[in-house]
């Protein structure tokens, strides 16, 4: 899938589809960044006790349905989210925003995301292009703006 070739050149360790979670896991840390609730919980029930869950997506204003009973009390586990306009206050003497915008520009021009585009389309093309995003066909979308 090109999905995992990429996750893996980008510098993934492990790569694998949701699907897979648990066969593969239980994992320390499970971030989860595509937006799904259904990925989200998924994360949950395939991180270890005591682990984390990094939340990299964005929800908006939807209401997520999670499974949070017994089990998941028992585990201990972390949800945190991974919102970065502001820091910890301890943290802030180190890293200022001047220094967070030099790495993260250093991390994006090392990772080069412009290769990650497999499709270019008009504006006017939106729908086609959220379509072929939302079915897995594509990977990343550039809009062309004429």
């Amino acid at each position: 899938d090109d999905r995992l070739r990429i996750s893996s050149s980008l510098g993934a360790t492990s790569a694998l589809k949701p699907i897979s979670a648990s066969k593969a896991g239980p994992f320390d840390v499970s971030i989860e960044a595509s937006g799904s609730p259904r990925a989200l919980q998924s994360a949950i029930d395939n991180t270890s006790n005591n682990g984390r869950i990094i939340v990299g997506s964005w929800y908006g204003n939807s209401n997520v349905s999670l499974k949070l009973g017994i089990d998941f009390h028992r585990s201990h586990k972390t949800i945190q989210t991974s919102q970065v306009s502001t820091i910890p206050p301890a943290m802030t003497g180190l890293w200022s925003k001047e220094r967070r915008f030099s790495l993260t520009w250093a991390l994006v021009k090392s990772l080069k995301p412009s290769r990650l585009i497999t499709k270019r389309l008009t504006l006017n093309q939106a729908q086609l292009a959220y379509e072929l995003l939302d079915g897995g066909k594509e990977i990343a979308i550039c809009f062309k703006y004429d």
